[in-house]
């Protein structure tokens, strides 16, 4: 039921009075019903009745008189030749004789203008002739009866259903009273300090999982917003140093015109921080994308092999010295495996592992990159023979602009971003990654689980 400008308290008291008016409504007409229904079958007993002893002393000695009826019966006797012997019946009736004895043992109801009578006649087969009995019973005391049954009955009907909506009234009050007390507690929230939070009711009720789950979305939305003052702040940080170089170098590019070599350098020079900005800027905005609300897409077992294989054949094409070693090495298969990655995000993953480890190690060394399934999971490891990472550094490697004093790039020239980005992916396809040292360089592992439904 939609009613515009009701509160649900509202809404659910009329929706609650109108039920209750329907279901009582419905029981009182049907137990009128059955009581003149049990009236009518009790006067038609009484009237069976009342003739059943003249019936069983005609038989018996038709010469015999005739009793007189008791108080409150209407019996007329009609002997055989059709005169009648006997009757307590009103005048209205007695007029009516001739008609009433056609009416038979089932009774019917005549009026008589003023009075309405329930009706029946019955016959008494002796041996001088069959006698008729006329019976009747005024319905004007059943009629009575029923109009004050109906009445007490509306009256009980509208008592009932107020009441019923004035008990509805209070308890749907009571019950909303914890989700406004939430809804208090929710508009007060912006001006209360950071870590508030919903009051969670005792209990285990909807009220409460309600609350938990509110605080849950609260908690989600505090983060990002934490997340994206983070990003602005470190942007911020990160950007000013490449920004006062690069106005530098355009300072010296201005004061060198007349010097064509010097100003060829410094432009080169500045060419290259601009380059770097623009690794920058597009690596935060990838980072964002990446940790977006959006849906994660997916790929298959053999879209990862193809992008593994992609990734590495584009680091052997740009490797720096003949010394490097690039390889891949594929165990099993998965071909109804689906994995929440799209395979663009596979080739960032892949690109940014090995050239991080390309970078650690100058163009010196050997890359493996391996792919091979364990129980649910698609198990990707890159590992190097480069120098390692710090210890010290290994739990906050995934920060962003995070980098180690002595870097693994050694020239210092990331932004910090590619262990973010690589993170963000892994984490928004459910998976897990982490980094340790083999005393021999640096191994990478990263894990993705299957989509539900895949077998």
């Amino acid at each position: 039921m939609k009613l515009p400008g009701l509160s649900i308290r509202g809404r659910i008291s009329i929706g609650s009075v109108l039920v209750a008016a329907v279901l009582f409504s419905s029981a009182a007409f049907f137990f009128r019903l059955e009581v003149q229904s049990i009236l009518i079958d009790t006067t038609e007993t009484l009237l069976r009745n009342d003739a059943a002893p003249l019936v069983a002393d005609l038989v018996r000695n038709p010469t015999e008189p005739i009793d007189a009826p008791t108080e409150g019966q209407l019996i007329a006797v009609i002997d055989p030749g059709g005169e009648l012997h006997r009757s307590s019946l009103p005048r209205s009736l007695n007029n009516r004789l001739d008609d009433l004895a056609e009416i038979g043992e089932h009774p019917q109801t005549v009026d008589t203008g003023n009075t309405r009578y329930l009706v029946a006649s019955t016959i008494a087969v002796t041996d001088t002739g069959n006698w008729v009995i006329v019976t009747a019973r005024n319905e004007e005391a059943l009629s009575l009866l029923l109009d004050e049954l109906t009445r007490v009955l509306t009256i009980g009907t509208i008592v009932l259903t107020v009441g019923f909506g004035l008990a509805s009234w209070l308890l749907t009050g009571a019950a909303l009273r914890p989700v406004n007390r939430l809804r208090a507690e929710a508009e007060s929230l912006s001006t209360a300090g950071a870590s508030a939070h919903l009051l969670v009711p005792a209990g285990n009720d909807e009220v409460s999982r309600l609350a938990i789950t509110l605080n849950d979305f609260i908690g989600r939305l505090r983060r990002g917003v934490d997340r994206e003052k983070q990003v602005v702040s470190d942007a911020s940080h990160e950007l000013r140093t490449p920004l006062a170089v690069l106005k530098s170098q355009l300072e010296l590019a201005r004061l060198n015109s007349g010097d064509a070599p010097a100003l060829e350098q410094d432009i080169a020079d500045a060419s290259v921080t601009v380059d770097r900005l623009a690794r920058l800027a597009t690596n935060l905005l990838e980072l964002s994308k990446l940790e977006g609300q959006q849906p994660p897409p997916e790929t298959t077992w053999n879209g990862i092999v193809a992008e593994i294989s992609a990734s590495v054949d584009r680091a052997r094409v740009v490797r720096d010295g003949a010394d490097l070693d690039v390889d891949y090495q594929v165990d099993g298969e998965d071909a109804d495996g689906r994995y929440a990655v799209s395979p663009t995000n596979v080739g960032q993953l892949v690109d940014n592992l090995v050239s991080n480890s390309i970078s650690a190690m100058h163009g010196r060394g050997e890359i493996m990159v391996t792919l091979h399934r364990a129980g649910t999971e698609a198990v990707m490891t890159v590992l190097d023979t480069g120098p390692g990472m710090p210890d010290g550094f290994i739990p906050v490697a995934f920060d962003r602009f995070s980098r180690p004093e002595h870097s693994r790039a050694g020239g210092g020239t990331g932004s910090g971003l590619g262990l973010a980005i690589v993170h963000a992916i892994v984490d928004r396809a459910g998976g897990r990654i982490s980094l340790r040292n083999t005393g021999g360089g640096l191994a990478v592992e990263v894990r993705l689980p299957r989509r539900t439904g895949a077998s």
